[in-house]
């Protein structure tokens, strides 16, 4: 009997598992002939899917955060989306900084609209580290116990941006593919839609920033950029796995006039239906090399907005010396004499400006709505927009869009 207990202790590992699941397991298939063709459902009409991955990516200072804020506000409010129906439910967004700007973009959402505020809406206190479980699961739990306490299921949640929210290396395929897997869980726990606000990379031709495994995991891909001509936002899909790619729209960002708590007139910002076109190459008119010390700078600029954004400094000034930017063009190969030239160049055709040691970039200014006041200024320093991104709209970049006699008409 000893024996046989030990050959049996023995022997069996060697008993083969099964093959085929036992009926508790939770994976399971679906005969392909019995699938369901259905409809396509959509949070925005023709352009966001029900259940999905999206993301809206562009440089700092387009206007991404707005468009985000914008769909966040119709669909919390079952409001069209500029003319596009939209399925109304909560929204929960996560916001990586700027939550005085964004209170100030939410007034004046409601206040261009003709609206209340969104009470289904809900704003996150801090950012979130959605590349850690642990963090994710914390968000998750927190989504819950507002939808428990409303009665309403999440429809979206959007995560803006991805760098204020992420905690790893944008660049590390196992750090996205971990931060992609937590947003989908999100998704499938509510069905929800999950919209990722995020920067495009240093070559804006190639989309979004770091790691291609999010644009792999997308269902739907947004560029969002700003004409420097025609001052227009423009929302460009770049991609659409499961539909026909939708029209391009156009925005305008417009000064709105609002109340702080206290009953101060201050300015916001908002934005407003354009008719699309094509953005003008107004730097095709440009010489090769005023082209390429222009780029540079743009490339110099990102670099330090982004870097500001990331410690939670997204008010200070994104200051470029002209020492700088000279070094950086000699490195990219623009002789010395001919970076002289083109400097002087981009000055008088009012695309940089020169203020003592530094070189700022030359923003479209924003036309207010109403009754303009003392705060209406581009060249203000302590009103206007201070939200997620370093843009025109932010009074304290330190970059004025006009000499300030030109400020205040």
């Amino acid at each position: 009997m000893e024996g046989d207990k030990v050959n049996a202790v023995t022997m069996s590992p060697l008993i083969p598992t099964p093959m085929y699941p036992q009926p508790e397991t939770p994976f399971s298939f679906v005969a392909a002939a019995n699938m369901p063709v259905n409809p396509i459902a959509w949070l925005v009409e023709g352009y966001i899917e029900e259940d999905a991955i999206a993301v809206m990516y562009g440089a700092p200072g387009k206007g991404k955060s707005f468009l985000a804020l914008d769909v966040s506000c119709c669909i919390a409010s079952k409001t069209q989306f500029h003319g596009r129906h939209v399925k109304p439910g909560a929204v929960f967004y996560i916001a990586g900084e700027g939550h005085n700007g964004l209170a100030r973009r939410l007034r004046a959402w409601a206040q261009l609209n003709q609206q209340e505020m969104p009470e289904l809406l809900f704003i996150s206190e801090a950012a979130a580290e959605l590349s850690s479980s642990t963090s994710a699961a914390s968000v998750a739990q927190a989504v819950q116990q507002l939808a428990d306490a409303t009665g309403e299921t999440p429809v979206l949640i959007v995560i803006d941006t991805l760098a204020r929210n992420f905690g790893g290396d944008e660049n590390s395929a196992t750090d996205m593919g971990q931060f992609v897997r937590n947003a989908d869980t999100l998704r499938r726990r509510w069905n929800a839609t999950v919209l990722i606000v995020h920067h495009s990379g240093k070559d804006g031709d190639r989309g979004a920033r770091g790691s291609s495994a999010l644009k792999g995991a997308a269902d739907a891909e947004y560029e969002v950029n700003r004409g420097n001509e025609d001052k227009l936002i423009r929302l460009i899909p770049r991609k659409m796995k499961d539909a026909e790619e939708p029209e391009p729209l156009a925005f305008e960002l417009v000064g709105v006039p609002i109340q702080d708590d206290s009953g101060n007139p201050i300015m916001g910002a908002a934005l407003k239906s354009a008719e699309y076109t094509m953005p003008e190459p107004d730097t095709e008119r440009l010489g090769k090399k005023q082209k390429a010390a222009l780029d540079v700078l743009e490339r110099l600029h990102n670099e330090i907005a982004e870097r500001l954004a990331s410690q939670g400094r997204e008010d200070h000034p994104v200051n470029v010396t002209t020492k700088q930017w000279k070094q950086s063009c000699e490195e990219e190969g623009v002789p010395r004499q001919r970076f002289h030239d083109a400097k002087n160049t981009l000055v008088e055709r009012g695309k940089i400006r020169i203020d003592g040691p530094h070189v700022y970039l030359v923003r479209p200014d924003w036309n207010p709505i109403g009754t303009p006041d003392r705060t209406d200024s581009a060249n203000s320093t302590k009103n206007g927009q201070s939200g997620q991104e370093p843009d025109n709209i932010r009074t304290a970049t330190g970059q004025n869009t006009q000499p300030e006699k030109q400020g205040r008409e």
